[in-house]
């Protein structure tokens, strides 16, 4: 647990660490709220919910590399404004708009979400030198699944006490709050505006004298490495910089690709091990038992995310898909058996959902440099939500085809072939690029 001490002990870190917690609040409880005002208040079908929330999904992954492009190149208050004049109006909205009107509010709502994922991650991973970062996004995965334990239950229990339109309004209030917390504290998120110490130590000051002396020899655009960070950003790149369009292509490379495609497997099975839960437990007649066992299943990732953070080297993104799918597989296996028995396999399938968050995470931070790591992280969102999106539809049709344990059961299978076949084409991949070097050198 020393590395969670050292992170907490980052000068900012426990601050930024509150703040995504308290900020991503109110968006753990949109998806769950909108279908129960779709479907108790406006009395539609649960299809038309879903469109609902669909809409403000496609919104979502359009605009979360668009907004961490924003926190890149405008800075983090010019890249939330617009969410907190938008966002929170539209969901304020929705609480008296007709149904039509919903699904426009909900994509508009979504094309101008907070970006709180990017901004969280991008400013912890400049708040703590590298060899502390995957601890620093474990301890940011805990947080999540602390507050996706909190919000959906409490905006249950206030629409159901409240009505869904009040619960609305403060929902679409806290955005703006949360936007306006994010705007106030204005965290950083490029080494450069760190603040250091007026006073540096001795040694670092007389080592500064020296380059000052040898002014002669900088050129006027230096690169200078951070002293807390490690960061190497680019002091005043410009608009044009060719660094950005190379290290935003670093995207589309074989890694790249790879990472983000494991990130939207790993939400897909997320989302399938969601719907699984609460279809077999509803199929059952155990309605009752749906928080209990969510409850589980949060406290195996909440578990696994930090262990996996005090690991000293992180795993590969694969190998944690490949974890994530195959401990999936058993809640199918024990679907219609013994609860206790079930409650186990639940809780174990939960143990890979942090540490696929944070190594996906992780793995993005590390293959681009600072001056885009927002959009990068914007990518990273997307791929979860596309994941999700995509995952939804389709699971819900194999549940109502097959049954509620082939859910859970499809999506882990899903997630095995699709680790086992990207490990096997990096492995091809890396051979034939060494039998090439080998022929080149020969």
């Amino acid at each position: 647990m020393d590395a969670y001490r050292r992170v907490l002990a980052a000068p900012g870190v426990a601050g930024v660490l509150l703040l995504g917690f308290l900020a991503r609040i109110p968006f753990s409880t949109l998806g769950l709220l909108l279908t129960l005002h779709c479907v108790r208040t406006l009395d539609r079908s649960y299809l038309e919910a879903g469109l609902v929330v669909t809409a403000t999904t496609i919104g979502t992954a359009i605009s979360s590399p668009w907004r961490g492009r924003l926190v890149d190149t405008k800075g983090l208050r010019r890249a939330v404004l617009p969410s907190i004049l938008v966002q929170s109006v539209a969901v304020v909205a929705m609480a008296f708009a007709p149904f039509e009107a919903v699904l426009v509010l909900a994509l508009i709502g979504g094309l101008f979400g907070l970006p709180v994922w990017a901004i969280v991650r991008t400013s912890l991973s400049v708040l703590v030198p590298a060899t502390l970062r995957r601890s620093a996004f474990a301890l940011d995965s805990v947080f999540t699944e602390l507050v996706f334990m909190i919000g959906p239950a409490a905006v249950t229990l206030a629409a159901l006490a409240a009505g869904t339109r009040a619960s609305l309004v403060v929902v679409g209030v806290l955005v703006a709050l949360a936007g306006i917390g994010m705007a106030v504290t204005n965290p950083p998120t490029r080494s450069d505006q760190i603040v250091l110490p007026a006073r540096l130590p001795a040694p670092l000051e007389a080592a500064e004298g020296a380059v000052l002396a040898q002014q002669e020899l900088l050129t006027e655009r230096r690169v200078a490495e951070d002293l807390r960070t490690g960061q190497i950003p680019v002091v005043d790149p410009g608009p044009g910089d060719p660094g950005k369009a190379a290290a935003r292509r670093a995207l589309l490379t074989a890694g790249g690709l790879s990472v983000l495609l494991a990130t939207a497997t790993g939400s897909l099975v997320l989302t399938a091990t969601d719907l699984s839960i609460v279809a077999i437990l509803d199929d059952r007649g155990l309605a009752a038992m749906i928080a209990g066992m969510m409850a589980l299943w949060c406290a195996g990732s909440l578990v696994g995310g930090l262990v996996y953070g005090a690991m000293s080297r992180g795993l590969d993104p694969l190998w944690v898909l490949l974890g994530l799918g195959a401990l999936s597989l058993p809640v199918a296996v024990t679907a219609s058996g013994d609860m206790l028995l079930l409650a186990v396999t639940i809780t174990l399938a939960g143990l890979f959902i942090a540490p696929m968050i944070t190594a996906t995470g992780e793995a993005i931070a590390q293959l681009v440099p600072e001056a885009v790591r927002g959009e990068a992280m914007g990518w990273h969102g997307t791929a979860m939500t596309v994941g999700a999106a995509a995952g939804s539809p389709v699971v819900g049709a194999v549940i109502d085809g097959a049954g509620p344990a082939w859910g859970v059961g499809a999506a882990g299978a899903v997630a095995l072939l699709v680790a086992l076949a990207a490990l096997l084409a990096r492995r091809v991949r890396r051979s034939r690029r060494r039998g090439r070097w080998e022929a080149g050198a020969g």
